[in-house]
């Protein structure tokens, strides 16, 4: 079921962006006009990854530096052990739409 979660200009590129939708945190990221949609939390202690750094692919959690791969969610670095929740978008008419 996909649902609407923002206007494509409100994530511009190189941008973390948390949102809340239907209870669950996500986190959007833009990375050179490519969109991807991950859980909102870290794996390991539940930090907030919007919080976090983005270099290329990698996000690096602000609390323990525990790293993942935006594109697929898998941990590249610990202490996380667990991959982060992937999810499917769409864009449709400058709206980007989330795959609950």
């Amino acid at each position: 079921m996909f649902v609407k979660l923002c206007d494509k200009s409100d994530l511009p590129v190189g941008e973390l962006k948390a949102f809340k939708v239907k209870g669950l945190e996500v986190l959007a990221v833009n990375l050179d006009d490519r969109i991807f949609c991950l859980a909102g939390r870290c794996t390991h202690a539940g930090a907030p990854l919007a919080e976090g750094v983005l270099e290329g692919e990698v996000l690096t959690c602000p609390w323990h530096y525990s790293q993942f791969n935006v594109a697929n969610g898998l941990v590249l670095r610990g202490p996380a052990e667990k991959p982060l929740t992937t999810y499917r978008i769409e864009e449709k008419d400058d709206s980007l739409f989330i795959d609950l």
